[in-house]
C-alpha cells in the first residue's frame, strides 16, 4: 500500500492521542535495552483514548489539513492542555526556536520581577 489517501490525493500521517494530554506526535526519543529483563515489569497495552471510529477520522482529516491548527489535539476531553506558549513552541521551526525560547524566558522573568514589586 502507498498510504496515499484515495479522497485526499495524499499520504495520510498518523499522530497519537494521550488519554492524559490530547493529540500529540513528536517522539523525542525511544531507549531500547536489549538485554534487561525485569519480571516486575508489566505490560500494559495501549489504551485506545480516541474511542469512536467517527472520531478517528475526524482526528486524522484535521491533523493532516494542518497540523499546526491545534484543534486535532482537542478530538478527545482532557484535564490537561497544552498552554499557549507550549503551542507556539511547536509551531516554531526548530531553527527560529531559540530566539522563541529567550522571548518565553523574557515574559516570565518580567512575570517574576512583577511579582516582586507588589
Amino acid at each position: 500500500s502507498s498510504g496515499i489517501n484515495a479522497e485526499y490525493g495524499q499520504k495520510m500521517f498518523g499522530c497519537s492521542v494521550s488519554p492524559k494530554y490530547g493529540g500529540w506526535f513528536g517522539y523525542r526519543a525511544v531507549l531500547v535495552f536489549k538485554n534487561i529483563q525485569d519480571d516486575k515489569i508489566e505490560y500494559l497495552a495501549p489504551h485506545d483514548a480516541v474511542e469512536s471510529q467517527e472520531q478517528k477520522v475526524r482526528l486524522l482529516k484535521a491533523f493532516n489539513k494542518d497540523w499546526k491548527d491545534p484543534a486535532w489535539r482537542d478530538i478527545i476531553y482532557t484535564d490537561k492542555r497544552y498552554s499557549d506558549e507550549q503551542l507556539e513552541y511547536f509551531n516554531t521551526l526548530p531553527s527560529n526556536r531559540a530566539h522563541l525560547i529567550n522571548a518565553i524566558l523574557d515574559r516570565h522573568k518580567e512575570g517574576e520581577d512583577d511579582k516582586k514589586e507588589m
